[in-house]
């Protein structure tokens, strides 16, 4: 091995795109391999010490939390989304913290996680915490330094969206809280007693139907309560759906460069060493390819079966990693490392079954496996970019691991970014993890390989922004092992017997879960160095990782680049590599440095910081919990920031990143000096110290220094044990670690620290040197020699931590030796009366001798002796050189003695070399306590509503003068104190002061109860703990049994509100009684009314249970003698009577009465209601009523008038009425003229003051009313023979039909005739246009008449115009026509065409029924008469007719009815109306 790693031998294989993994080790594609010898030194990973700067500095965020609802400042929330109303109640358990911009939240973080009664539960970037506490504790918080704000928390935030607004029987999974792992539920107590405790399993089975367990801290079931309701329990963190999970369905090893790192080293690459965990669907463990390497198959889901039956899509995963090729030659990436399965498929049904990951990441930790793989994810796309709480649990456990200050050995988990691209945001959990390395997809085989993406490969960003996936591996066309009881084979490309081909990016992470663990090999076999961080792993594998097609490094497509191992290890160009995954960072504002001095110019250099995250929280909007930055500056002074690419390569500016746990820093051409890489904590929100892992590439960056260093195993002496005074050669070796020659290397040999010789030499890289020392012992016992190797410094070396060898060399000398590893007993109770020792007696020489122990006495505090046995199981031995016995020793003493030191005094005797050796064994015994307390009772009966003070006695039993230390702890609710010991009276801790010894105190301590009632006999229990002021600070706890009193009580309250009331009026008093003691009653009700008031409402006996409160309600009604008074209502048991009492004010109103006087209409006056009977529209009509009040008490009325459609009108009013009074009221009404005939429209007048209103309601008949209007348009004076048109508009004003034919009568000599329409057809409000013709034959005056025919009812049906014409005569002579001819011509067609219309009239009336108009005549409008309507049988009233004076309603006078249908009034007040 040392021949080995002294000289390396790299064969590399640098291949152009040539597909190759899980591929024939033969290939005749591998015919253009290049091949190149050169140098490398084995440690070229070392670490790097670097200069730590512990500098403080503050965050610099915003005062805020975004959280997964929205985001939170100082004066609430402003949510992203609509939120269901029942969620938006708060948490009364948790809070919300903002920490102030001028402290650092890990401080601040810390003082609450130390404040009691809470818990800080998660970081919401970038400036809160979430809290969990009791009441107490969370109340105190506000108080806390560093606390700007305390928020509520809904319960929203504990609900995943997608069962926000789910109904029962919805299928949903439960969480708990975390610590360092999920715990089973909460439990925080605070210092004043109380305590918040409950187990998840209590929630899951009250509020979850065929609730099953998860694991501990997680529940799946059926609602059977609101998801509010649910959530709002104190255990539960987080209700969300059950998991649903999926899996992501050769050429790798050339496009990963495997093949070229395989033999690169003297030691294989090859996987020996190391152990993957896989979890998938199943193994087919003895498919061949496997060989004995399997070294665990379990199955984690409880099918009982790990046969991979389905797709094989496990073993396809499996042989990737680690296959050999035995059936075919189709190696995996680590052909030699072994296999710890884990079986996620349930067989029956062929689906991935979810399985704890925390269980399966630490029982793959604690099998051996430092690589952990996962080809499978969520399979609900809302878990896209989410990150959930499968999220958390990855970076949790990766985190834990990667604790090496913790004695852990890191682990690196792999997921599958998945296969729903090309679209962005398509990355299912629990890829979404930060500390995960998430795996796309690139092409494995045939064209476009290997530079090119999937198109099904996921993409990123999450959804806080971060990049995804990590990087790329082959997935695509890749060829694996066949599981051979696989029965679902058809996704393949291509199958043979043993193998079969897939594409996904389930087969690209195992990919590089193989180059993970090659990583691994390499570092911890190449380079020596301990099991690396999984970050370092992750860091490692982005430093060589290699852009995919045009340089856009990072992207959410292929995030870093393609898995390029030798790009990792052994870059081109002379690059060196160097990492460290040894440091960490405590607090904002820390950070630490590393120098390169870069020797040549124009090459890359390369920078990667990678941290294992605290969990971030499902609850946060961002994840990042520790943000470290990544600085980078050349010799020249320009920096670069991590991750502010452009094109592929770092950029100058910019800002830090604030979103990932990965930074890196790529310069395509470094100049020639010193460079400086700088990690700084920028912002540190966890509890934890944050380790992280640097890897740097460059020219120059290799560790080309010598490095000499004495090694611990070639250390011998010529005398193996020598003696005092002996000559002993001392002989050990010198090695050169380093790759160039150590000159004057310096070596000092000391013993005790002591100088005593030197040598210098020279030391060639990889050499070692033989050095001879000669020493001679003066003194005995153990004594370390030390090899000191460049003390001065003067060497420049690899590692400067390696200079110092100490060796223990035992001399030894004739004699005996007593030793003990406690020679000091504390005597710790008090009432123990022996004490042990076990001692040693050690020959000291190196030759056989006989020896003894014996006891010489015992010594008291005061140097006095003492009489007391020592006891020794055995005093005389036989012992070999070197040889030691055991003895036991005991002291017997009295019980409690006196405080002090007391010694006991042995002699061990060589008694073959008369040599004797002293020995003391002491006994310490300190202040010791004992207590005892007595109380009067049996139990001690408190009061459930008032404080009990009660005396006890404390006795001191101690050893001596004692002080006690007082604390009560109470039950739920219930709080205990001390009466006057304390400082303060009533606090629950409190001091005796020095007590004698055998003293006694009386102490009166007091109980409160809670405010909520105790039932009667519930026994409790107050916890004394007495703790003693002495160095023992014993705790004594005794228990003070309660049981609480029997007290009756209940409170009588009246909801009702009133202040008066009036005679005759009834009212409903409401009243709640609630029994507000401990113990079941029975009441009789009683209620107890002023005079002139009777209880309408019978009151039985109820019973009424402690803590329940009943409501009723009692009906009185006040007489019109009624008085004010007290109304009492009493509630009485056979013990107690409880009452409340109300006064009551009745108060007189006034009575006013209403009569009809008269109606009035144009003069005309009536005096019943009816007036004529019918009621003219456009007139006013005057109705008069006298208002008399028959009360003492005045009234002062207003009038207000209610009227129906088509009435306008008003009212007077009356004044204030004393009683006594008449006075009349006035309401004037005007019916429209638009209002039709024979209706009946209403209207109300009202009278109300003073709490009291009348009213009369009075229905009209609205008269009919025939009216029109005349407008002429056109000239009344004409020239004679000059044609005229003349244009009338007729409109109907009334409110009833007319119709009819236009007469017109003209002056002699006027020719007049029609122009259209010659009759008229108007309903209300319609107006119709007429032309007529006119011709005057001669000149002069004259009138033109035109009226309306049959219309004589109808007002204006006639209107006359007078005209007059100028001009000449016309003569008969001017016809060209004689008389005779004319007659004729006009008389002919005449003839015809009334024939005609006779003729079609006989034959039409054939068809046509009896009541149907002939079509074409014109059918007169039936006539409408004033009839008024019945309101008993609706039909007309054509003569005599009785009236309702009260309302106006009209009946036939053989109509008989009993009382009036429209107002109830009595038919014998109907009057006779004409």
């Amino acid at each position: 091995m040392g021949v080995r790693r002294a000289f390396l031998l790299l064969i590399i294989f640098l291949l152009s795109g040539i597909p190759v993994a899980n591929q024939p080790v033969i290939n005749e594609e591998e015919s253009n391999v290049e091949w190149i010898r050169f140098d490398l030194p084995e440690d070229s990973i070392r670490n790097l010490v670097g200069e730590l700067d512990k500098s403080l500095a503050l965050e610099e965020r915003p005062l805020l939390a975004h959280s997964r609802l929205g985001i939170h400042d100082a004066s609430g929330v402003l949510f992203d989304t609509d939120i269901p109303e029942e969620l938006l109640v708060s948490r009364p358990d948790l809070s919300l913290v903002l920490v102030s911009t001028d402290y650092r939240i890990s401080e601040v973080r810390g003082a609450i996680s130390d404040h009691p009664g809470v818990t800080v539960r998660e970081f919401i970037s970038p400036s809160g915490l979430m809290i969990q506490g009791t009441q107490n504790g969370l109340g105190s918080v506000i108080s806390i330094e560093g606390v700007a704000s305390v928020q509520p928390v809904p319960l929203a935030m504990l609900v995943d969206f997608s069962v926000m607004e789910s109904l029962e029987n919805t299928p949903v999974r439960i969480e708990s809280w975390r610590a360092d792992s999920l715990l089973p539920g909460v439990d925080i107590s605070d210092n004043w007693g109380m305590r918040l405790h409950q187990e998840l399993d209590v929630v899951a089975n009250n509020f979850l139907d065929e609730s099953k367990f998860a694991e501990t801290g997680r529940y799946d079931g059926f609602t059977k309560s609101s998801i509010a309701k649910i959530a709002a329990e104190p255990s539960v963190a987080w209700v969300g759906p059950q998991p649903s999970l999926t899996i992501w369905n050769d050429q790798s090893r050339n496009h990963m460069n495997i093949n070229a790192m395989e033999q690169y080293y003297t030691t294989d690459l090859d996987g020996s060493g190391q152990i993957v965990a896989v979890a998938d669907s199943g193994l087919d463990h003895d498919h061949g390819d496997f060989g004995n390497r399997i070294i665990g198959n379990v199955d984690v889901i409880g099918d009982g079966s790990t046969a991979d039956a389905h797709s094989g899509h496990g073993t396809h995963v499996a042989c990737t990693v680690l296959g050999d090729g035995t059936r075919g030659n189709y190696a995996g990436i680590a052909p030699e490392a072994e296999l710890y399965f884990q079986a996620m498929e349930n067989d029956n049904n062929g689906n991935f079954q979810w399985s704890s990951i925390n269980n399966m990441l630490n029982t793959a930790y604690n099998n051996g496996a430092r690589t952990h793989t996962n080809s499978w994810g969520s399979s609900s796309s809302s878990d896209w970019g989410v990150y959930t709480s499968t999220s958390e649990d990855v970076d949790d456990r990766a985190r834990y691991y990667d604790q090496y200050y913790s004695g852990r050995e890191g682990l690196t988990v792999l997921f599958a970014a998945g296969n729903d691209g090309p679209n962005s945001d398509t990355i299912g959990a629990p890829g979404t993890a930060k500390n995960t390395i998430t795996v796309g997809n690139s092409q494995n085989r045939y064209s476009g390989a290997p530079n090119t993406i999937m198109d099904g490969s996921s993409r990123g960003p999450v959804d806080d922004g971060r990049i995804k996936p990590d990087i790329l591996a082959p997935g695509g066309y890749v060829r694996s092992c066949r599981a051979q009881e696989a029965t679902d084979i058809g996704g393949a490309t291509w199958t043979s017997n043993w193998y079969l081909e897939y594409t996904g990016t389930s087969m690209a992470t195992p990919n590089a879960a193989g180059t993970a663990a090659l990583i691994r090999e390499y570092i911890t076999e190449v380079a020596q160095r301990p099991e690396p961080q999984g970050a370092l792993v992750k860091a490692l594998m982005i430093l060589g990782a290699r852009d995919v097609g045009s340089r856009d490094i990072p992207n959410m497509d292929e995030g870093w680049g393609r898995i390029d191992l030798k790009g990792t290890l052994a870059p081109n160009n002379g690059r060196g590599i160097w990492v460290d995954d040894r440091s960490v960072l405590s607090s904002t504002g820390n950070s630490k440095s590393y120098s390169f001095n870069i020797t040549t110019p124009n090459q890359a250099f390369k920078a990667v910081v990678a941290w294992s995250d605290e969990r971030g929280s499902r609850f946060s909007n961002t994840q990042l919990v520790n943000n470290l930055n990544l600085l980078v500056t050349t010799p020249s002074g320009v920096e670069y920031r991590g991750n502010e690419f452009s094109q592929g390569r770092s950029i100058q500016g910019g800002n830090y990143d604030t979103l990932n746990n990965v930074e890196v820093v790529l310069v395509d051409s470094a100049e020639m000096g010193l460079w400086t890489v700088k990690v700084t904590d920028a912002g540190h929100a966890g509890s934890r110290a944050q380790p992280f892992a640097v890897a740097v590439s460059g020219v120059g960056v290799n560790d080309l220094r010598p490095d000499p260093s004495p090694i611990p195993s070639s250390f011998t002496t010529d005398i193996a044990i020598p003696q005092v005074g002996d000559d002993v050669l001392v002989e050990m070796q010198v090695s050169n670690l380093g790759n160039v020659e150590a000159e004057s290397v310096e070596v000092i040999f000391q013993e005790e620290g002591l100088y005593l010789d030197t040598q210098s030499f020279n030391l060639g890289p990889g050499g070692s040197k033989v050095l001879f020392w000669n020493w001679q012992p003066q003194t005995a016992g153990a004594r370390t020699l030390t090899f000191l190797v460049d003390s001065s410094d003067t060497i420049d070396e690899i590692n400067e931590g390696n200079n110092r060898m100490d060796v223990v060399v035992n001399v030894t000398t004739p004699g005996v030796r007593i030793e003990s590893a406690s020679s000091t007993v504390t005597l710790n109770d008090i009432n123990a009366t022996s004490s042990s020792w076990q001692v040693t007696l050690t020959n000291t020489a190196l030759l056989t001798t006989n020896a003894s122990i014996s006891s010489t006495g015992v010594t008291g505090p005061s140097n006095s002796q003492l009489s007391w046995y020592v006891g020794l199981d055995q005093t005389d031995f036989e012992l070999d050189g070197q040889e030691g016995a055991l003895v036991n020793v005991t002291l017997v003493h009295p019980s409690g003695p006196e405080p002090g030191m007391y010694l006991i005094n042995l002699l061990g005797y060589d008694e073959d070399n008369d040599v004797s050796s002293p020995y003391i064994l002491m006994l310490d015994v300190p202040v010791l306590s004992d207590t005892r307390i007595e109380f009067d009772y049996t139990t001690i009966p408190v009061n459930p509503s008032n404080v009990t003070s009660v005396d006890i006695r404390l006795f001191n039993l101690g050893n001596s003068d004692i002080g006690y230390d007082l604390f009560l702890e109470s039950p739920p609710g219930w709080y205990a104190g001390f009466d006057d010991l304390s400082a303060q009276g009533g606090a629950n801790s409190a001091s005796t002061g020095l007590m004698l010894e055998d003293g006694q105190m009386t102490i009166g301590i007091s109980f409160t109860p809670p405010q909520v009632m105790t039932l009667a006999g519930a026994e409790l229990t107050v916890v004394l703990k007495v703790v003693s002021q002495s160095e023992e600070a014993r705790i004594v706890q005794y228990d003070l049994p309660l049981v609480v009193e029997e007290i009756s009580h209940i409170t009588v309250d009246l909801e009702s509100s009133f202040s008066s009331i009036t005679p005759g009026n009834t009212i409903s008093l409401q009243y709640s009684v609630e029994n507000r003691g401990n113990v079941d009653l029975v009441l009789n009700p009683t209620l107890q009314l002023p005079l002139g008031w009777i209880q309408n409402t019978v009151l039985e006996d109820f019973e009424l249970s402690w803590t329940e409160s009943r409501n009723f309600a009692i009906s009185i009604t006040a007489q019109q003698d009624a008085r004010s008074g007290e109304i009492k209502l009493v509630m009485d048991s056979n013990q107690y009577s409880w009452f409340h009492s109300e006064d009551i004010e009745v108060v007189v109103l006034p009575n006013p009465v209403l009569t009809f006087a008269s109606v009035e209409i144009g003069g005309d006056t009536w005096s019943n209601i009816f007036g004529p009977g019918q009621h003219p529209t456009g007139v006013p009509i005057n109705y008069t009523w006298l208002v008399e009040n028959t009360e003492s008490a005045p009234w002062n009325p207003s009038a207000t008038l209610q009227l129906d459609n088509n009435l306008l009108g008003d009212c007077t009013s009356p004044g204030t009425i004393s009683r006594g009074d008449i006075k009349p009221i006035t309401c004037t009404i005007i019916i429209s003229a638009m209002a039709d005939p024979a209706s009946e429209p209403e209207f109300r007048v009202t009278l109300s003051g003073d709490l009291v209103s009348i009213n009369e309601t009075v229905t009209m008949l609205v008269a009919l009313s025939k009216e029109v209007s005349w407008k002429v348009d056109g000239p009344l004076s004409l020239e004679t023979n000059e044609p005229s048109v003349l244009q009338l508009t007729i409109t109907n004003t009334g409110n009833t039909l007319v119709s009819g034919a236009i007469d017109i009568t003209s002056p002699s000599g006027w020719d007049v005739d029609f122009d259209g329409v010659d009759s008229v057809n108007l309903e209300a409000g319609q107006s119709q246009k007429v032309r007529l013709d006119i011709t005057a034959t001669k000149p002069g005056d004259g009138t033109l008449s035109i009226s309306i025919s049959g219309a004589e009812d109808v007002i204006n049906s006639k209107i006359e115009l007078d005209v007059s014409s100028e001009g000449e005569a016309i003569t008969d002579e001017s016809s060209g026509m004689s008389p005779v001819v004319l007659s004729i011509l006009v008389i002919i067609p005449l003839v015809i065409i009334v024939g005609l219309v006779i003729f079609l009239r006989n034959k039409n009336e054939k068809s046509i029924p009896i009541s149907a108009p002939a079509h074409g005549s014109f059918v007169a409008p039936a006539p409408q008469t004033n009839a008024t309507p019945c309101f008993a049988c609706r039909q007309p009233i054509l003569s005599m007719m009785q009236g309702c004076p009260s309302c106006g309603a009209r009946y036939h006078s053989t109509c008989k009815v009993e009382s009036c249908v429209n107002c109830g009034a009595p038919s014998t007040a109907f009057v006779n109306v004409e």
